[in-house]
């Protein structure tokens, strides 16, 4: 049995992590966090081993941990926790910085533990059907693609989300999610990016912005064309849901409720013989899939669903955007450090 510490005594360990992990047989063994106040939440959680050193709990007897601390916190943990000699599966943003994510990598590989990020969406069913048809061919060649992901943060999260702090705003929370679908549809990373961002919701006092645009420029497949994708992330709009457009050639794949973590979703083939509806089964959680593939990469069977150099594409691609948003420019990803 894999056994795991928590590194970051946060929301989504107790509300989505504890779950996957009892739901895969991954044993949880420990949990720190640097503010003890934060444990009086997990008074009944049946985490034992509640601890304010971190040096304590990577000396424990467990095989990985999971972090999920402040995004600006998880550099110093994951090189720690792979010094130990663990494996990691870290939330997204996985780090900051481009140079930051690199670091982890370099620490994972140095020290031969696996290093995953816990980007739930490219292994939704949805996507891994919509990857299918594309590379089958059924599209044609592929030419764009049109994330909506404009949602209405609700009231219990409009915290650190909406503040001008690290790691902040609807970038690093909701376009790292698209880039981390979008790279794997096109292959690669983008070589471009264009962003415009406003401050929307009435109720955003920070006025920090919350809805942004972005186009980007996926590079050529072999023997294909360049790719274009825009997106449309938003805390400040409640309906009509997310969904994701695929254009090719000779068809499109439209799926519904493409970007949520609960609902079924939707899969349409668009072609010249009219609409069909693509069977999909969604009855698996999302985490339960990226805990079950994390656990077997750390087993030698098989790679996570999102690995770190994954990550690190998605990463590439918010850190531009941000670095758009500033210049009012086009952002050429490879100068973004």
């Amino acid at each position: 049995m894999i056994t795991l510490g928590l590194v970051g005594a946060s929301h989504v360990a107790m509300s989505r992590m504890l779950p996957a992990f009892a739901a895969v047989g991954i044993r949880v063994l420990g949990l720190y966090d640097n503010e003890p106040g934060r444990f009086a939440y997990w008074t009944d959680s049946g985490v034992e081993g509640q601890t304010t050193s971190l040096d304590e709990l990577l000396s424990s007897r467990i095989d990985a941990v999971y972090i999920s601390t402040r995004n600006d916190q998880h550099l110093a943990e994951a090189v720690a926790a792979a010094e130990a000699g663990k494996h990691i599966l870290v939330e997204k943003p996985m780090a900051l910085s481009v140079a930051d994510a690199r670091t982890m990598i370099d620490a994972a590989d140095r020290n031969g533990v696996v290093l995953a990020v816990n980007h739930h969406l490219p292994g939704s069913p949805l996507h891994v059907t919509a990857r299918r048809l594309v590379a089958d061919g059924r599209i044609g060649r592929l030419y764009s693609a049109r994330v909506n992901h404009a949602v209405l943060l609700p009231k219990h999260l409009r915290g650190w989300r909406l503040a001008d702090v690290p790691g902040g705003g609807v970038v690093f929370d909701i376009t790292v999610h698209d880039a981390s679908v979008l790279n794997p549809l096109f292959g690669a990373a983008p070589t471009h990016v264009t962003a415009l961002g406003v401050s929307q919701a009435p109720w955003n006092e920070a006025r920090t912005l919350d809805s942004v645009m972005t186009v980007l420029q996926y590079p050529a497949t072999e023997g294909g064309v360049p790719g274009l994708a825009q997106t449309h992330d938003s805390f400040a709009v409640p309906y009509p849901g997310t969904s994701l457009e695929i254009h090719g050639e000779s068809g499109a794949v439209i799926i519904g409720d493409a970007m949520t973590q609960d609902t079924p979703g939707t899969v349409e083939l668009h072609t010249s013989d009219g609409v069909q509806a693509i069977d999909v089964d969604c009855s698996v959680d999302l985490y339960h899939i990226n805990v079950r593939s994390f656990g077997a990469a750390i087993q030698g069977e098989g790679r996570p669903t999102a690995t770190g150099a994954d990550g690190l594409r998605a990463l590439q691609v918010a850190a531009a955007v941000e670095e758009s948003l500033k210049t009012g420019r086009a952002t050429l990803i490879d100068n973004v450090r």
